[in-house]
Order: C-alpha cells, then sequence, then structure tokens
C-alpha cells in the first residue's frame, strides 16, 4: 500500500517511519528547505547552531522517549536535576528545587525552598495561597475534563489569589503554551502541572546533546532512506483533491500531481485548511480547522563574551519580553564554548511580533541586564532573533473538543500532528509523536488488516485522581500547616 505523507516536521517523521515499519511504501514531502518544523535546527554563517525554539524533555514523555529509543538516539538527551531558576530584579535567584520525597511532600518542599530567596511576593501570601491551591488541585483531578471550559486565571482566581500565584506561574504558562493564563485552557495546564508535580523524577528536564536537526531530524531521514522511504523537499502541497468520499491525488507546487493508496497530512491546520476544496467543508470535521488560531512565539539567542551565570537548569523571570530561557553555554559546553549563550523564548510574543529584529534584540539585551547585572560589563558578540518554523495554535478555552480526531470522515485521509485530538498534552513534542502513533495504529486497523499497538498510557497520578484518596489531601494539608508554623515560629524568633 502506498502511502503520501503531506509534512515533514516531528510529526510527519514519525508517521512515516511508523508505516514502513508496518509495511507500506512510504513519500514524504515538505514544503520548507529544511525537515524537521518546530523540532529543527540549523548553522548560520558562522557555523553556530541555531535552534526554532528551546526545546526541553520530560521523563512522563514516554512515547517520545520510547520513539528516542527505537532509533537508537535516547542517550543524546542530557538530564538535568529538578530544579527551576526565578531570576529577579538585581541579579536575585530564587530556587523551585524538588526533593526526592514522596508527592506531594516534594513540591511543598520546592515551594518552601522557593519562598527562601524569592521576593516578587511576600512570604506570607504565598503561604496562605498553598493550601487552597493544592485542594483546588487534588479536586480538579477528578473532572479533568471539565476544566476545559475554564482560563487557568479563572481556576487560579477561584482557589487561591492571583496577586500570588500568576507571578509564580505565568513564566512557565508563558514558555509552554506561548499564551496568557487569562487566555489558555485550564485543562491544559493542569495537565501539565499535574504530571510534573507527580514526583520529583518527573520535574527534571532533559536538553537535546546538540541540534535536534542532527539528532532527531538526520537520523529519522537515515531510517526512512534505510527503509526504503522516499523523501523530497520543496514539495508544497496546493490542493488535495476529493472524489466520491476519497482522496485522487494531490496537486504539488502548483501543477505536478502525486497519488497514493492513502494520504496522512501532518501539515499545521493553518496549512490543511487552505488546500482542501470547498466541498470538503460541508463538514464540521474540516470547518473547526478555522477555529485554530495562531499563537506568535519568538525566540532569542544571545552570544556573551563572557560568564553572566554558572546555572546548567532552566531559567523563569516575569515582566520581562522572555519569561523561559536557559544558558546553552553550561548545559552544552562543548556545543556552545566559552561565554553565556542564552536561549530565550519571547512569548506571548502579540505585541513584539511585528517589531524590527533589532528593537526586539535591544528589549532583551536591556532587560538581561536587570535580572543578571554582570551583562553590564560584558559584550555581545551576537544576537539572532528566530522566527522561522513557528506555528503553535493557542489552547483557547473549549478548543479541545474541536481537535479533529485522526480519523478523518474521508475514507483514505488521515491527519497527524500536535494539534490533533490527543488527551497527552496541548501540543508539543510528545503530542506529536502519540499522534503519530495513534495515526499508524489506525492504519494497521483500517487498511492493512493488523494490529500495532505503538502507544504507552502515561497514568501515574491514577492513585491521585481517585475520589476516596482523602489519605494525599490530609497529608498536603498538614504538611503545609507545619511548614507554616515553623516558617512563623523562625520569623518571630529573628523578631525578638
Amino acid at each position: 500500500m502506498k502511502a503520501l505523507v503531506m509534512g515533514g516536521g516531528m510529526s510527519g517523521l514519525a508517521t512515516a517511519i511508523n508505516l514502513l515499519d508496518l509495511g507500506c511504501e512510504v513519500t514524504l514531502i515538505e514544503a520548507d528547505e529544511i525537515f524537521g518544523g518546530r523540532a529543527s535546527s540549523w548553522l548560520d554563517s558562522d557555523g553556530d547552531m541555531i535552534d526554532n525554539a528551546l526545546h526541553v524533555f520530560m521523563p512522563y514523555y514516554v512515547n517520545l522517549l520510547s520513539f528516542f529509543d527505537r532509533l537508537g538516539i535516547s542517550g543524546n538527551i542530557v538530564w538535568k536535576d529538578s530544579e527551576f531558576y526565578y531570576a529577579q530584579k538585581g541579579g536575585r535567584m530564587a530556587v523551585l528545587k524538588f526533593k526526592r520525597l514522596p508527592a506531594p511532600l516534594h513540591a511543598v518542599y520546592a515551594f518552601m525552598n522557593l519562598l527562601k530567596d524569592y521576593r516578587e511576593v511576600p512570604r506570607w501570601k504565598v503561604l496562605a495561597s498553598l493550601g487552597p491551591m493544592g485542594l483546588g488541585v487534588l479536586l480538579s483531578m477528578r473532572d479533568m475534563e471539565k476544566t476545559d471550559r475554564i482560563s487557568m486565571e479563572s481556576f487560579l482566581a477561584k482557589w487561591t489569589s492571583l496577586e500570588v500565584m500568576r507571578p509564580l506561574m505565568e513564566p512557565a504558562i508563558n514558555g509552554l503554551t506561548f499564551t496568557p493564563s487569562h487566555q489558555v485552557s485550564a485543562r491544559v495546564m493542569l495537565n501539565w502541572f499535574l504530571k510534573m508535580f507527580v514526583s520529583a523524577e518527573n520535574s527534571r528536564i532533559g536538553f537535546a546533546n546538540g541540534g535536534l536537526g542532527e539528532i532527531w531530524v538526520d537520523n529519522c531521514l537515515e531510517y526512512i532512506r534505510r527503509k526504503g522511504g522516499q523523501v523530497a523537499l520543496g514539495k508544497a502541497v496546493t490542493a488535495i483533491e476529493m472524489e466520491g468520499g476519497r482522496v485522487t491525488g494531490v496537486k504539488v507546487n502548483g501543477s505536478e500531481s502525486m497519488t497514493a493508496d492513502l494520504y496522512v497530512s501532518a501539515m499545521s491546520p493553518y496549512s490543511l485548511r487552505r488546500v482542501l476544496p470547498e466541498k470538503a467543508f460541508e463538514l464540521a470535521y474540516f470547518r473547526n480547522l478555522w477555529r485554530f488560531q495562531y499563537a506568535p512565539s519568538l525566540s532569542i539567542q544571545i552570544w556573551y563574551d563572557r560568564k553572566l551565570t554558572d546555572v546548567d537548569v532552566t531559567f523563569f523571570s516575569n515582566d520581562c519580553v522572555f519569561n523561559t530561557y536557559a544558558d546553552l553555554s553550561n548545559v552544552l559546553p562543548h556545543v556552545f564554548e566559552g561565554g553565556t549563550m542564552f536561549e530565550m523564548v519571547i512569548s506571548p510574543a502579540d505585541a513584539v511580533q511585528g517589531l524590527p529584529d533589532q528593537t526586539i534584540a535591544d528589549l532583551c539585551l536591556e532587560q538581561v541586564k536587570v535580572v543578571f547585572p554582570a551583562a553590564r560589563d560584558a559584550a555581545v558578540k551576537k544576537w539572532r532573533v528566530v522566527r522561522e518554523r513557528q506555528g503553535v495554535y493557542r489552547p483557547y478555552p473549549g478548543m479541545e473538543s474541536f481537535r479533529p480526531y485522526q480519523r478523518s470522515p474521508i475514507d483514505n485521509l488521515y491527519l497527524t500532528g500536535d494539534y490533533t485530538r490527543t488527551h497527552v498534552s496541548s501540543g508539543g513534542m510528545e503530542a506529536a509523536i502519540w499522534t503519530a502513533n495513534h495515526t499508524a495504529e489506525l492504519i494497521a486497523r483500517d487498511k492493512l488488516e493488523t494490529c500495532a499497538d505503538l502507544n504507552v498510557e502515561y497514568e501515574p497520578y491514577e492513585r491521585l485522581m481517585r475520589a476516596n484518596d482523602s489519605m494525599d489531601l490530609l497529608a498536603l494539608l498538614a504538611a503545609l500547616m507545619a511548614l507554616f508554623l515553623v516558617f512563623r515560629r523562625r520569623r518571630k524568633h529573628r523578631n525578638l
């Protein structure tokens, strides 16, 4: 059976590999000049690596990590400690550090450790907010699907103080979804946070040991070619032709015709909806593609002539153009040698995306000096604002119900990509692989009369979700009260 996979991002590459393993003849086409989509990297004219964004791996990305194992590249992930630094004005650092303690005590410890040096919000307000916040999270796990109806800001306002929790959570929310908390679905963020806070192990992060273009994309292409698959760049799908409830072919670059037995769109919803025939939009399935809206995001890489920090994990900052970032000269010293090289996520980028690169860089450089005073005496060797290969959709409240299932109403057309329906996250690398796997599972069942079990379901917090498991809640509240009393006693002792 011949399959045409349209789109060479992470999900398209994984789908092509899955279909080859199922015995299909696969052709993979990509409109861009490189494969990889958002999970790509390349070298600039100086030979320095450019990422399209700051990518990190989490231990609960079980399907992504399993796929890396299949390709023999899982050793290319550099795992770091369970620490997240909040870089504050004047160079003050506070650390969210997770100890290897039973849940939820590991999270309680992390927040108490953060409060030793965190000055954005008075400590007593944070302590007063943790109890209600913990209660709200545990209760919401039972009705996770319902929380898609409200924004994360509304969820926080219901259970705790926005004044307290917004500064603590906003940088992570912006960095993960490129969307402010008042616009992002509460379900989306709770899905991320619950998996991260279920254990200290899950809060670890990993970085690619080099560029994803080299580590991920090149290995995928080698695998595809070795299995007899065909790949081609510069092949933009300009029309999908349908007749009698089936795709009969696609137009490429306006004139070239390509045909197959089955077709898989790994294109973004924005690209796909532009090439479908008008008749397709008689179906609500395809009309819903127009509900997806672009979440603007940019990133910037800045090279300094000296070290500004020795931290080798992720930073968060508030009130900056950037919010989530890392010094890759510490993370990957063999790749980025010499002084600091910050890779920074700029999001939400709605207000800056139209600005010239120089203006964006000037804003970032000035704000770096505020949180890293050593930058005032450092020379900037170069910078690069990265606009290429963005395109994340904005996970507004209610959007989960409009994400299309991978099996379309058209007999031989399937959709894959992190915007399609999955329970693992709103988007990102794990969602890209999960949907690629599920697309192959469906094709195996529908077209090949076989069974393929590719996805692993990750449910580590199932125990916490049981309604009768009140001991976890009591343990959390007791721990918070004990820590509050200890903190209060120490503060009283200092005042005396």
